[in-house]
């Protein structure tokens, strides 16, 4: 800038224009270089360092260009040869570092490439597509973990992911798609160690301060984790997923109100998610209002016909109304998705029971007592039975 400034007021200083073709072949712009020399070479025709350094960024040039047409015509071999013979000779250029990385790159040679790429940065650090080129092939790496995780092939998928952060250590999407997949594999460790790297990279990821949340919920330290849940909707106060899961960590620590609160925050931002409409249902009728967690088991049932449990708990709900048809209605078709599914069966006894059908009550009691979960309760109303 201060050169381009400079001239406006000195177009006719040889100094100026020598010093203008340095800074062009500083950034590696060498067409501005060549027509600044050989400018500086007109005001100062007998000057031997313009004509020296015009004369090396000639052959600077034509080296490369012949390099680059090995390298078109196929021959990768020879064109790596050739421009490692260039980072010798022209050794403070970045343009010859980031032009082998290239070839390293199409050759598929990542490691090299980011190499030479890194030693362009060191020596014009103001080219962005040096860094460019070095994300270009981490994005490679984590695309590449992409397919390996949609494959379930986990260790490999973290092996790419490891790639792509070890060629740029700042790559948040590699950073948490690799906690992902630790903690697909329940290694919570590594999991807690790449999310908490990646929040120093970025503070406000909301889903890294999510899965640090599932964590310390999935480890019982639950104060932890409602932590982590209200840290995440902090960054992103529309992130439903985060109130949903604070919402069932309050529900775990008793907190009904709370829990509540959350997870009606849950529906005004997302109306169709079933799940949240279930623990809401759950949580009304921990609070004795039947009547909402019958309205609220039915609202998730309709939105997710394959809802099992909220089936089971609408049956609950239901036995608890006296509305005894629907409850073992209910209670069926939680069995019609999930066969030998104990608490259906406890409610489909207590409903068939009240409904003055014994030999169907005690068939189902008697399935519900083949779950050791279930066995005292089911055998209390067998005794009553009997």
């Amino acid at each position: 800038e201060s050169f381009e400034n400079a001239l406006t007021e000195f177009d006719s200083n040889a100094e100026l224009y020598f010093l203008g073709g340095e800074i062009a072949i500083k950034l590696d712009n060498l067409d501005d270089a060549n027509k600044h020399l050989i400018k500086a070479i007109e005001f100062d025709p007998k000057n031997e360092e313009f004509r020296a350094k015009q004369e090396s960024l000639s052959a600077l040039k034509n080296a490369m260009t012949s390099a680059r047409k090995t390298f078109d015509t196929g021959d990768i071999d020879n064109a790596i040869i050739e421009f490692e013979q260039l980072t010798q000779d022209f050794n403070t250029h970045a343009i010859v570092f980031y032009n082998l990385g290239r070839i390293y790159k199409a050759n598929g040679e990542y490691d090299l490439a980011v190499e030479n790429y890194k030693q362009a940065i060191v020596l014009n650090p103001f080219e962005e597509k040096y860094n460019k080129a070095i994300k270009a092939i981490a994005q490679e790496m984590a695309k590449n973990g992409d397919t390996e995780y949609r494959r379930q092939e986990f260790d490999a998928a973290i092996e790419n992911y490891l790639k792509a952060i070890t060629y740029f250590p700042e790559y948040t999407t590699a950073l948490f798609k690799i906690a992902r997949t630790y903690f697909k594999l329940k290694d919570y460790d590594n999991t807690k160690l790449y999310l908490e790297r990646n929040l120093v990279v970025d503070p406000n990821q909301e889903q890294s301060e999510k899965m640090l949340g599932d964590i310390y919920k999935g480890l019982g330290d639950i104060e932890n984790a409602i932590l982590h849940y209200n840290l995440a909707i902090s960054i992103n106060g529309n992130y439903y997923k985060a109130y949903y899961s604070l919402g069932t960590a309050l529900l775990k620590t008793g907190e009904l109100e709370d829990a509540r609160t959350a997870l009606n925050q849950v529906i005004m931002i997302e109306s169709t998610y079933a799940k949240a409409f279930g623990t809401l249902g759950h949580i009304e009728q921990e609070l004795g209002n039947l009547d909402m967690a019958v309205d609220h088991y039915t609202r998730a049932t309709d939105l997710d016909p394959k809802s099992y449990d909220v089936f089971y708990r609408l049956a609950s709900a239901l036995n608890l109304k006296e509305k005894h048809e629907d409850a073992r209605s209910s209670a069926k078709s939680c069995l019609n998705i999930k066969r030998n599914y104990a608490p259906a069966y406890f409610e489909l006894g207590i409903a068939e029971k009240a409904l003055g059908n014994k030999v169907a009550a005690i068939d189902a009691f008697e399935k519900a007592k083949k779950d050791k979960n279930w066995r005292k309760s089911a055998d209390f109303e067998l005794n009553l039975m009997n």
